[in-house]
């Protein structure tokens, strides 16, 4: 069944539409995620984190659609291996109108998606720091904990340092 380029670019704009719309929402998860790692509200972050995965669920979904309907305009236009064609290459064999609307939702959709990467890249700096401030501190703690080691790797019995204490007490 062949359709027509007109409905292929309006199939195209609405696709491009529906994968702006799930970015802003990916956008305002993360944004919410940042307020909650920086607030440490870690029982709403882990409610968030299901959020977070089925919207990205829907945005591949939506990825798969996005890339069928260039296919669909490709293949409308005539152009030889669509499978292969992406929307700036097929934008030169589009009248100028149509041209412009899907080159303003292409750009507007690559900004918000750099705002989406840069939003991810500073929640995962957050993440990874706490993390390796608990990690000290929890490595702190087990070697306040543990006692003395018993013997090196090597075989040595250690070396143990005598505190100002015991020291007052020989002296």
């Amino acid at each position: 069944m062949s359709t027509s380029p007109a409905s292929a670019v309006k199939a195209l704009e609405e696709a491009l539409d529906a994968e702006t719309d799930l970015q802003t929402e990916l956008a305002a998860v993360l944004a919410r995620e940042h307020l909650l790692l920086t607030n440490m509200s870690l029982e709403e972050l882990s409610r968030l984190e299901a959020q977070k995965v089925a919207v990205l669920e829907r945005i591949g979904t939506q990825v798969a659609n996005l890339k069928s309907c260039v296919k669909g305009l490709a293949e409308a236009l005539k152009l030889p291996e669509p499978d292969t064609l992406s929307l700036s290459g097929i934008a030169g064999h589009l009248h100028e109108r149509d041209r412009t609307r899907l080159g303003k939702a292409q750009e507007d959709l690559i900004a918000l998606t750099g705002t989406v990467r840069d939003q991810n890249r500073i929640n995962d700096r957050l993440i990874h720091g706490s993390l390796s401030y608990v990690t000290q501190y929890l490595t702190l703690l087990r070697n306040l904990i543990a006692g003395p080691a018993g013997y090196l790797s090597t075989g040595v019995v250690p070396e143990h340092q005598e505190s100002g204490r015991i020291l007052t007490l020989k002296g």
